[in-house]
């Protein structure tokens, strides 16, 4: 929290009203500028967080790109995301820290959601690398077996370091992002310009 935060905290409600001209307008500058700042902060979560609160961080990634979004309570992580009248994508969120192994318990979820997907959805696994480490350098977070066998379901795995930057590709061009979410849909993978 900023001193300024901590000293408009102590300050009777009435206090802006008596401030010079332009104080109000900086005031609301600034709180328009911590809301944009925690919106950030709270995507930005995608790159390091695990568990529920990534989960939440990958829901509310979706939201930015103007995709329907549908967290499916106590489903460990399922998020429904509607791309369009018949184009659904079903993200498993991993739950796991580490890299996910062929044997892990997360496989069982895949499959399971691979077995009430409609003929229409796309499933997506997506696995958080090691978070101690800047996405750059970061080993895959899904080993070859694992990832063989969820290729073999017809499960599309992605790294929150993709989607990430299909976030920040939102940012520059709405359209190749949307493109980039179409060809996921599609079976196509999501090819995204190397980290930078």
């Amino acid at each position: 929290m900023t001193v300024f935060a901590t000293v408009l905290d102590e300050a009777p409600d009435w206090m802006p009203a008596e401030m010079p001209p332009g104080y109000r307008t900086r005031l609301l500058e600034i709180e328009r500028l911590s809301a944009d700042l925690q919106a950030m902060d709270a995507i930005g979560r995608v790159l390091w967080a695990t568990g529920e609160p990534l989960t939440d961080a990958v829901a509310r990634l979706f939201a930015e790109l103007k995709c329907g979004v549908e967290a499916s309570q106590g489903a460990g992580g399922r998020i429904c995301v509607t791309l369009g009248p018949s184009q659904r994508l079903l993200v498993l969120v991993s739950q796991s820290p580490g890299p996910v192994h062929r044997a892990h318990e997360e496989i069982t979820r895949a499959f399971q959601a691979v077995q009430f997907a409609d003929a229409s959805d796309r499933v997506v696994f997506l696995a958080q690398g090691d978070t101690s480490t800047p996405p750059m350098d970061r080993s895959d977070p899904v080993l070859p077996d694992a990832r063989d066998l969820l290729e073999k379901m017809d499960v599309e795995v992605v790294s929150t370091t993709s989607v990430f930057k299909l976030w920040r590709l939102w940012l520059e061009d709405q359209q190749k992002a949307r493109r980039a979410l179409e060809s996921l849909h599609a079976e196509e993978g999501m090819v995204l310009a190397p980290w930078r």
